[in-house]
């Protein structure tokens, strides 16, 4: 018997948390971070508390994903290989698109030049690793303006 949950993998082949299939329109949260494990402690916990969960693994992915996704936030790695938090920050804003999608910055680095950077780039919240999976739904819930689904 099918238990109507999606796979882990969406037709484009981005990681999806498995949520039930229903019809309610459910926050969107993409979590962006080069750390496997980082993106699954965001997936698991935000999707305990009924957000709907995709992930990238770098930030030309997440720049991707959010311009065809449109998720209700990002919550977005600092430094990664590549494309780094605060340039996919940019991109973003500078893209009509995507302009409104509130930004939660995580970092393992105390650097104020680089925190002052993100939110003169237009991120809401910074969060320093590690980090509280319910400091980060407290911070998301806040940004948002809304409580736990």
């Amino acid at each position: 018997m099918r238990d109507n949950k999606r796979d882990s993998r969406d037709a484009r082949g981005w990681e999806v948390d498995q949520v039930p299939d229903d019809t309610e329109k459910r926050t969107k949260v993409l979590a962006v971070d080069d750390d496997p494990d980082i993106r699954g402690m965001i997936s698991v916990a935000l999707s305990a508390r009924g957000f709907d969960v995709v992930t990238a693994g770098g930030g030309e992915e997440g720049l991707e994903i959010a311009r065809i996704e449109k998720p209700d936030i990002i919550v977005l790695d600092v430094e990664m290989p590549g494309m780094k938090g605060p340039e996919v920050c940019k991109a973003l804003t500078a893209d009509p698109g995507t302009c409104g999608i509130p930004i939660i910055f995580l970092t393992g680095k105390v650097d104020l030049d680089a925190m002052e950077e993100t939110f003169e780039g237009g991120a809401q919240a910074y969060i320093m690793k590690p980090f509280s999976p319910f400091v980060l739904l407290d911070k998301i819930e806040e940004v948002l303006g809304v409580e736990g689904e």
